[in-house]
């Protein structure tokens, strides 16, 4: 089996109607670390230490300890690192990552200051791209057939005739011949894949955060979220029928996920000893409600077309065909609008300085991502639980735990050297895959069969920054590395074995702030 880059968080399945626990971990996982320069270059370990704006996420508390007005802002670029020998296009990405801005209203007797802030802040970054070659026994037409077969019997036997049900896997595969012709794929040939992904989550943060006697730090942030994510992908593969003629199937897709989020978030830090600068925090993270829009364009490619008259796909060798394409309108068959509940969050912190010359920080976090849940718009009002699709989720995705650590040192007053690590734990079970045919009423149409169990996360960070008087500049280097399994379909339906793929989703990202302090 040979080694293949897949796309960061693409692979993961975007299809069935926009609705698989693959795709949703994909749209609200947020295993990724992003904001200030100094934020990143400490790994995020803020949380007890403050005076960050990018606290403003892991504790609103924070934002409390600074006493001045402030601005940010936050730009660089991120490139995919994999040296894989298949075909690859990588690709650098420039990132708008933050800006800011804080200010800072002196207060009486134990109340020091009271602050009101704002932060844009990037949550995860879905730029990617692909183009690789696999050679392997399995086939995506083969599966695609034993699956709409499948479709098939179950439509005669619930409805005793297959067309008093639409099905959209089950039209594009009589169209496009897959039910007139058995197919074997052939083993001396590759399967190739191009995927296209570009967009982002981002956040857009309010914030009010106090002082009291310069121990007590008390802060809450309102989060609004916003989801643009799109995707291209094209699959080929070359297949032989019973016939022995060569033909080739292929699989275009173009995915659309847009909508809005929003959720609150309450911090706490205290410094448990008077004549110390150690610090404890706490903080509680509520879901994000997400409303969410889906549609897609899709269309299967054969040497096959569907002739009226004879009420069946004709084999046609001269040229390729296309079947059942829609375009990116809003019509019923391929669009959902669908609510994501993401789960609580609670993060633990400590933190301390020496002097004016070292400062350290750590922090735990725990979200429980089985339980995340999705809602319908009901035609009666209000929504509707998807309560088959929550089992699902609750045995395919786990709990996560991410750990920071971050430090920071000045030689000199002026110049500061910073360091930091995260290991955040896989929210995919080991043995997870994906059926798209489970008793689902937003299932009726899938129509992508794709999915990425992903293993855990390590983020390393090194930083410098510069201080004169009233302005600030730092910059870091993050490196995040993440492998998964790659399945181009679950082979549950086919009758060819199917190996996984194995994905290095490593990235490399630099990042600059600049800043004033006044």
């Amino acid at each position: 089996m040979k080694k293949i880059f897949v796309w960061a968080f693409s692979a993961i399945s975007l299809h069935a109607m926009a609705q698989d626990p693959y795709l949703n971990n994909t749209v609200i996982n947020t295993s990724d670390l992003f904001g200030t320069s100094r934020f990143v270059a400490m790994g995020g370990a803020m949380g007890a230490l403050g005076a960050d704006l990018s606290v403003i996420s892991s504790n609103p508390a924070g934002l409390g300890m600074i006493s001045k007005n402030e601005l940010t802002y936050t730009a660089g670029a991120s490139g995919l690192g994999n040296n894989s020998a298949q075909g690859i296009a990588t690709g650098t990405f420039a990132q708008f990552n933050q800006v800011g801005a804080l200010a800072s209203f002196k207060g009486n007797g134990k109340l020091r200051n009271i602050n009101l802030s704002f932060n844009y802040q990037k949550k995860a970054d879905y730029n990617s791209s692909l183009f690789g070659e696999v050679y392997t026994a399995a086939s995506w037409a083969d599966q695609l057939k034993g699956l709409t077969d499948e479709t098939k019997d179950n439509i005669d036997y619930l409805y005793g005739n297959p067309d008093t049900y639409y099905s959209t896997l089950y039209n594009l595969a009589e169209t496009s011949g897959l039910f007139d012709e058995p197919i074997a794929k052939m083993s001396s040939d590759p399967n190739s894949s191009l995927s296209v992904m570009r967009g982002s989550l981002n956040a857009y943060e309010f914030n009010l955060s106090t002082n009291i006697e310069n121990r007590y730090f008390l802060g809450i942030t309102v989060g609004l979220d916003n989801v643009d994510m799109r995707r291209a992908t094209e699959y080929w593969e070359q297949r032989t029928g019973e016939s022995g003629r060569i033909h080739d199937f292929g699989y275009n897709n173009e995915q659309v996920i847009t909508g809005t989020g929003f959720n609150f978030k309450l911090g706490a830090i205290v410094r448990p000893f008077e004549n110390s600068s150690f610090r404890v925090g706490f903080t509680v993270e509520t879901p994000t409600w997400y409303t969410l829009k889906y549609v897609d364009d899709q269309s299967l490619i054969t040497q096959y077309y569907w002739d009226e008259k004879q009420g069946k796909a004709i084999y046609d060798p001269t040229q390729l065909h296309s079947h059942y394409v829609y375009d990116l309108s809003e019509s019923y068959i391929n669009y959902l609008e669908y609510r994501i509940t993401s789960p609580w969050k609670v993060r633990a912190q400590m933190g301390s300085t020496v002097s004016t010359s070292f400062a350290w920080g750590v922090e735990y976090e725990y979200a429980n991502y089985a339980g995340t849940s999705v809602r319908y718009p009901s035609q009666y009002g209000g929504t509707t639980v998807d309560l088959d699709l929550k089992d699902v989720t609750a045995t395919m995705l786990l709990p996560q735990h991410t750990m920071r650590a971050g430090l920071e040192f000045k030689p000199i007053s002026s110049l500061a050297l910073r360091a930091g690590y995260n290991y955040i734990t896989s929210t995919t079970a080991p043995d997870s895959y994906w059926d798209p045919f489970f008793a689902d009423n937003a299932l009726a149409y899938p129509t992508g069969l794709d999915y990425m169990n992903l293993s855990d996360t390590q983020i390393a960070t090194l930083g410098l920054g510069y201080r004169y008087k009233w302005l600030y500049v730092d910059l870091v280097y993050k490196y995040r590395h993440q492998t998964g399994k790659y399945y181009a379909f679950d082979s549950f339906y086919s009758s060819l074995p199917n190996t996984a793929i194995d994905a290095d989703l490593t990235t490399h990202t630099i990042t600059a702030t600049l800043g004033v302090r006044f």
